[in-house]
């Protein structure tokens, strides 16, 4: 939703020697004007018949084919609308593989026999609501998360010096990794109320009573036991997380766009369809997840500490052996 939605707004030109994304080093040949036939001749328009006595351009300007003019919106503001709706996308398509992910990461030893034992269980116990358990946390965050995420880089990247061609990557790492130690103190809250309710079920099992049923009440009953420490709970372990995961999805993904490139024959990153842009985003997001989903899982044992009975260790290096040993 961002890429298609930044795309429609800032369309590139037709010539790829006039695309913003990475101009085309070719200079193209002039062509031919092409013969006029006696009867054309004749009707052309003189010097003198025109209304500011110049005959017209022999080569108009050349003009956006099948898209609206550019938009005249801020690109900073195009970063954080696009944000938004692919917050809100991102929320609806994967909430639920994120609810069985983190009831597989925070259950005790045994719960659960394998990936689809989780859905299984899900399903009988709350039905194909509880795959959505804690959505209202996520859906309202995370499009603002998001928005700041991708607004965050970009901002990040203005501020550094123009890259060489060969430190274009390595520009891309550091913008990627900055950008996920600022965006940890937005996403730790959003998280930590949407783990709590994800595992709900878990960790108050009937007929024990709850002392919350949706993300306000939650966050309400961790600001009341725990002050406004109880909402960034387990942040040590997302900062460890968004480091090194945004450090890889931002480069990773700008390689592969720049190898479509080449291997299409475009002429620039803005002449790639809206397809391939996902194809390359997707291999992107499967880089940060395969590289830190070990990262991830001490995380979200670090946010249930306090709300289970059990003592806990508290800093991250200590959940890692705990993690090791289970």
């Amino acid at each position: 939703f961002f890429i298609t939605f930044r795309h429609t707004l800032s369309p590139p030109l037709v010539h790829p020697s006039l695309s913003n994304d990475r101009p085309n080093t070719q200079t193209p040949l002039p062509q031919a004007p092409t013969p006029l036939s006696a009867s054309q001749f004749r009707t052309m328009p003189s010097v003198s018949s025109t209304s500011e006595g110049v005959s017209p351009p022999l080569h108009p300007t050349p003009q956006r084919v099948g898209v609206s003019p550019p938009s005249t919106l801020p690109p900073f503001l195009i970063d954080y609308v696009g944000g938004v709706l692919g917050g809100i996308s991102v929320t609806v398509v994967g909430h639920p593989f994120d609810t069985v992910k983190v009831r597989l990461q925070t259950a005790l030893s045994g719960s659960y026999t394998s990936t689809l034992d989780c859905i299984k269980q899900t399903y009988r116990h709350s039905g194909l609501a509880g795959f959505y358990a804690g959505v209202t946390s996520p859906i309202l965050g995370q499009m603002w998360f998001r928005a700041g995420s991708f607004a965050s880089f970009h901002y990040i990247s203005s501020l550094l010096p123009p890259p060489s061609p060969e430190e274009k990557y390595t520009y891309l790492l550091l913008s990627g990794a900055l950008t996920g130690a600022v965006i940890t103190p937005l996403e730790t809250p959003i998280d930590v109320v949407k783990t709590k309710l994800q595992v709900l079920n878990l960790s108050y099992p009937p007929p024990r009573p709850r002392p919350y049923s949706d993300a306000s009440t939650c966050a309400r009953f961790l600001l009341d036991k725990y002050g406004k420490r109880g909402l960034f709970h387990g942040q040590t372990g997302t900062l460890v997380r968004n480091v090194p995961a945004n450090a890889v999805f931002f480069p990773v993904n700008e390689i592969l766009k720049d190898r479509c490139v080449s291997f299409r024959g475009y002429g620039s990153v803005g002449e790639m369809r809206t397809w391939e842009r996902v194809v390359c985003g997707g291999a992107a997001g499967f880089c940060y997840w395969v590289g830190t989903c070990p990262l991830d899982c001490v995380k979200s044992q670090m946010m249930m500490t306090r709300q289970s009975d059990v003592p806990r260790p508290s800093s991250v290096y200590a959940f890692w052996l705990e993690t090791a040993r289970d």
